[in-house]
């Protein structure tokens, strides 16, 4: 496979339907590209909060939080991590004690040149499934479902990508996501997670399927569809067995816990996604489900 390409996999019917689900495959997506092409040494939060510094150098730290779209705990961590890597200045302000003011080092500075040309490969990439007006589309889509005011997001231009970190679509799906799990923990609760959610939502669809199968179908990786399956059997709410043709493969399927447990979660689920899409108007609502789709490779 070619760096950068992103296969495409299947999903189930009521999953390409909620806009959390292909809003956290598009992160997914996200998180894959970044790897390649950017690296593990700097993560996209911290390349926020780095360009941040390069556009608005010694701006407080609250303010540089808010321009990352980084929560108060978050960022005062992020920003420890990166003082200690000597990519970060940081001082009291003089007028004000309570403040830390930040600043770019000469080696933050060097991290960002270099990260650059990357990140843009990351947006371009991003954007390959979608045309140039479909692309323009999402970036005011993800804009308003991230609740980010219009002013605040100028528009990619295919001939010269613009690099403030809230222009670029990859910290739009990533604001976003936020805002679903935000939305997920009020309306939803920690009993069940999006993920876990999705798992239990396909065995319902496909009572029996093996593991392989219901991974592809909530777009879970191997590895991560194991564990979530371990811990999903640990609670009683998945039931697992061997393949009787084929012991090498894991049939799955709902325990009454597991689907009551969906039944109860589903109304709060429909809520999350009915307030996902709530600052789009109605008509809008099918073609931002596509897009999304889309950029998810679904």
């Amino acid at each position: 496979m070619v760096l950068g390409e992103i296969p495409t996999t299947r999903v189930s019917a009521r999953l390409q339907q909620s806009p959390g689900h292909l809003i956290r495959v598009a992160q997914q997506v996200h998180t894959r590209l970044w790897s390649e092409h950017v690296g593990a040494d700097l993560t996209a939060p911290q390349f926020a909060v780095l360009l941040v510094l390069a556009l608005e150098p010694g701006a407080d730290q609250r303010t540089v939080g808010e321009r990352a779209s980084l929560d108060k705990a978050t960022m005062a961590e992020m920003v420890a991590r990166l003082v200690r890597r000597g990519l970060v200045l940081r001082r009291r302000d003089p007028a004000d004690g309570r403040r830390k003011l930040l600043a770019l080092s000469q080696n933050g500075a060097q991290a960002v040149r270099e990260a650059t040309g990357g990140v843009v490969r990351v947006q371009r990439t991003l954007f390959e499934p979608l045309s140039p007006e479909e692309q323009l589309e999402i970036v005011r889509v993800m804009a308003r479902i991230a609740r980010l005011e219009p002013a605040a997001v100028a528009v990619l231009t295919d001939a010269r990508p613009m690099l403030d970190a809230q222009r670029a679509i990859g910290y739009l799906i990533r604001v976003g996501q936020q805002v679903h799990t935000k939305l997920w923990s009020e309306h939803v609760g920690s009993e069940l997670t999006a993920p876990q959610y999705a798992v239990l939502d396909a065995l319902e669809l496909e009572p029996g399927a093996d593991q392989r199968t219901v991974g592809e179908l909530a777009s879970l990786d191997k590895a991560t569809m194991a564990e979530m399956v371990s811990r999903l059997v640990r609670r009683g709410l998945v039931l697992r067995r061997r393949d009787p043709s084929d012991g090498r493969r894991n049939l799955l399927s709902l325990s009454s816990a597991g689907q009551d447990l969906l039944h109860r979660s589903a109304a709060g689920v429909r809520e999350v996604q009915r307030l996902l899409l709530s600052p789009l108007e109605e008509h809008e609502h099918e073609d931002a489900l596509a897009l999304l789709a889309k950029a998810a490779r679904l």
